[in-house]
């Protein structure tokens, strides 16, 4: 894999958080819609500025897939870390996949949602619970990436990333474990809109994609040096 194509992967992360907020605004989704409306007023939000919220949720779609080149890559350098026999790297790469799927499942939701604003508008609030609920309650996609990166760090003897990188991840894997509550709550600090579950998870996401980003961006140079039986070998 040359350098470039490393450059353009890692970019993905950076290129996600800059689609993902702009999006997730344009969709009306931040500020997050209350859990305690009424289906009425449910169906009345999604039945205003419609052509805005869906083009949002187009932008959240393609954000979506800028998470697969970025995982992809980030299982690369797990798999130089600990060698051909590296669970941990499949471990990350599928934690990748179910961190697309948790974007796409619930904007399919909020786009269902917002496709037929005059239906009943008790069907409108299902369907804007079945986006917000897995949405912000899928915490395990992006954790078991973060302890994956996180356990290959502390278990290698080649220094590819810092070790201060290794608990960034422990630390912001613990974070997101924060949005698994809100289908408990549907107000307070954990409720979908709530300080813990939502907007310090939101803050440690974005920075987790930049950190991630700037540290493989930081891990090429070093790396364009691998020979191709030596990529061969992490296959």
């Amino acid at each position: 894999m040359t350098p470039a194509t490393q450059r353009a992967m890692a970019w993905c992360g950076a290129s996600f958080v800059l689609l993902l907020f702009p999006g997730i605004i344009m969709a009306g989704l931040l500020p997050p819609i209350s859990p305690m409306r009424t289906a009425d007023e449910v169906a009345q939000f999604w039945s205003t500025n419609t052509g805005l919220k869906r083009c949002g949720l187009v932008i959240l779609l393609a954000a979506a897939g800028l998470q697969a080149p970025l995982g992809a890559l980030t299982a690369v350098r797990i798999k130089q870390m600990e060698g051909r026999y590296s669970g941990l790297a499949y471990v990350q790469l599928i934690g990748s996949g179910l961190a697309v799927m948790a974007i796409i499942l619930p904007t399919f939701a909020f786009a269902a949602a917002s496709y037929r604003p005059d239906r009943d508008p008790q069907i409108t609030q299902a369907l804007n619970d079945l986006g917000w609920l897995p949405f912000v309650m899928n915490w395990p996609a992006a954790t078991i990436q973060c302890l994956a990166l996180a356990f290959a760090i502390f278990g290698s003897q080649r220094e590819i990333f810092p070790r201060w990188f290794a608990y960034w991840n422990m630390w912001c894997g613990f974070v997101f474990a924060a949005g698994g509550l809100v289908v408990l709550f549907k107000d307070g600090v954990f409720a979908w809109n709530g300080l813990l579950a939502f907007w310090l998870v939101a803050v440690f996401f974005g920075l987790w994609f930049l950190v991630l980003t700037w540290q493989l961006l930081v891990t090429i140079p070093s790396m364009a040096d691998e020979k191709d039986g030596t990529a061969e070998q992490l296959l």
